[in-house]
């Protein structure tokens, strides 16, 4: 057992994603007892071992796809002799994702940008800021930040990548610069991407988005006006709305739901 969780510390540590599969309960006949636990990585290699067989050949499979977008599972497996499972009892495994922290690249790093960075580390996210303002884009006003790149939006795209964990928050101090962030990375992969705006702000950006041949599926994709609707005015009320909606997409609880429920 000490094995995994030095493997799952070096996991960390080197930045690799994986995903903790532990068997928590058993009954009848099974290979392993409650508490074994193996570790998936994103390549489908393993560490530690559940039981083999289709049992753990399936836990692999689920593991992986957990990765794509990480969120916590379980699920039972009934070994009734179908298709090679002959001990004919049953386990139940939790997935737990691990390592390779969710990232947030803010866009702008202003006031509201100032305040969500902090609060966003705290709540797990690796956090990078990009701005063309080297005196607002910097470490003393962002000591939480994982990296700050300083220069042109059009320019800063090329040292950043995306992927199924990334977080998008655009909050620029102009709708030029917005729609002109938010026109590369609406064809990103993401996880939430979300724009700073009013309604009337965002129908326009929306519109000219369309003339250029953005498909309205992608454009659906946005959430802006940002946050879920609390009544915030102040940047850090704004950055608390737009962190609690970033975590709500985050384990999939629906932020239509939610904003409805709180304007009761």
């Amino acid at each position: 057992m000490t094995e995994i969780y030095e493997h799952l510390l070096e996991l960390i540590r080197s930045g690799q994603r994986g995903v903790l599969v532990t068997v928590t309960e058993v009954k009848g006949s099974v290979p392993r007892h409650t508490g074994s636990k193996m570790v998936v990585h994103s390549d489908g290699s393993i560490a530690g071992t559940i039981g083999g067989g289709k049992l753990e050949k399936e836990a692999v499979e689920d593991a992986v796809k957990i990765m794509a977008a990480p969120h916590y599972a379980k699920r039972n497996f009934h070994l009734t002799g179908d298709e090679g499972m002959l001990c004919g009892g049953s386990v139940e495994l939790l997935f737990e994702p691990v390592g390779g922290a969710d990232r947030l690249i803010i866009f702008g790093a202003g006031h509201i940008a100032q305040a969500l960075c902090p609060l966003a580390k705290e709540a797990g996210y690796n956090v990078i800021v990009v701005d063309d303002r080297p005196e607002y884009a910097n470490s003393n006003r962002f000591p939480q930040a994982s990296q700050i790149i300083v220069g042109e939006y059009n320019q800063s795209f090329a040292g950043l990548s995306f992927n199924e964990r990334t977080f998008i928050v655009i909050v620029t101090y102009g709708h030029k610069r917005d729609e002109e962030v938010l026109q590369h990375c609406i064809r990103q992969p993401f996880v939430y991407l979300g724009m700073i705006g009013s309604k009337r702000k965002t129908a326009t950006l929306f519109a000219n988005l369309q003339e250029k041949g953005i498909e309205r599926e992608w454009i659906a994709k946005v959430h802006s006006p940002i946050g879920l609707k609390i009544g915030a005015e102040t940047p850090h009320e704004i950055a608390v709305s737009i962190l609690a909606e970033m975590i709500a997409v985050r384990h999939h609880v629906p932020v239509d739901d939610l904003s409805m429920k709180l304007k009761k």
